[in-house]
């Protein structure tokens, strides 16, 4: 019978390790391996958010039709508050947001009061909030210091095809058939920042329910201050800083690629952002009678 000695025991418990240099070889090839699984986790990620994001485009989108089944008239991107030209618009002010909530599963909260004013606090959608907007709080509550808390968008109504009533008289009251270009040729929701923090170190934030003139640039729309080939939108702006890229006006994409945009067919589209800004004015016009350019999508 053999026997074991101390010295042979002794040895092979040695010999059961990993010298340093395989360490070194095992953490370097850990290393490499992490480097190239890191960008595809983010990759995932992004194709992911955009994902969530073009399903909430096309919620927002088979709200707005419901909405147009039921009222037999589309939605308007914005009804001023300021106006006291007709009760019946004055008294139900606020943006397409707004008026789409009983078709977004938000009964309560449209039951909550007849105008933007009693909901545009302390109430976040997530229908509204744009997953792959960094700008956007992910309960799309956002707190203005002494302000308040105010429930903010990733998303804004195109002013000239979901229609206005205005406090100057400018009153277009839309439906589907007044999408003469045709509904598949053009936009009715398109992304934009949520909060851009840069305009006199305050803040502008996209509140989802507002509706007033006097502060344009807290209404959830675009197309409006700007219009024509300067409206197009924006990619990946800065959006806090003194230096923010940011512009409250305009339509933005939280990537360089392009942009996404709900149409008036109900479809949810994705524009390169190398798209012209004719193209783009095209697609932002119901009835222009302009054809939309070979860069479209």
């Amino acid at each position: 019978m053999k026997t074991r000695t101390i010295s042979t025991i002794d040895h092979q418990m040695k010999r059961s390790g990993f010298t340093l240099v395989e360490l070194l070889v095992v953490i370097a090839i850990i290393g490499t391996l992490v480097g190239l699984l890191l960008p595809a986790v983010q990759s995932a990620r992004a194709a992911a958010r955009r994902i969530d994001s073009t399903n909430r485009l096309k919620q927002i989108g088979l709200a707005i039709h419901n909405y147009h089944d039921t009222m037999n008239r589309l939605p308007p991107a914005f009804v001023d508050w300021d106006s006291n030209y007709n009760p019946t618009w004055y008294n139900r002010c606020g943006s397409t947001h707004f008026y789409i909530l009983p078709f977004l599963e938000e009964t309560a909260l449209s039951d909550m009061g007849d105008y933007f004013w009693d909901v545009y606090q302390d109430h976040g959608v997530k229908a509204f909030v744009n997953p792959d907007d960094a700008s956007c709080p992910q309960d799309g509550l956002y707190a203005d210091g002494s302000w308040g808390v105010y429930g903010v968008t990733g998303y804004a109504a195109n002013f000239q095809a979901l229609g206005h009533f205005m406090n100057d008289g400018d009153n277009n009251i839309m439906r589907i058939g007044s999408m003469v270009d045709g509904t598949s040729k053009t936009i009715l929701m398109a992304e934009k920042t949520a909060v851009c923090a840069k305009v006199d170190g305050a803040p502008w934030y996209n509140i989802w329910a507002y509706g007033r003139t006097a502060w344009k640039e807290w209404n959830p729309v675009f197309a409006y201050q700007i219009t024509g080939p300067a409206s197009k939108f924006q990619t990946s702006p800065t959006t806090d800083g003194s230096t923010a890229t940011c512009d409250p006006r305009l339509a933005s994409a939280p990537r360089s690629a392009g942009i996404l945009v709900g149409m008036g067919d109900g479809s949810v589209g994705f524009v390169n952002s190398e798209v012209s800004p004719d193209t783009w004015w095209a697609a932002c016009t119901p009835r222009g009678g302009d054809m939309l350019g070979g860069d479209w999508n």
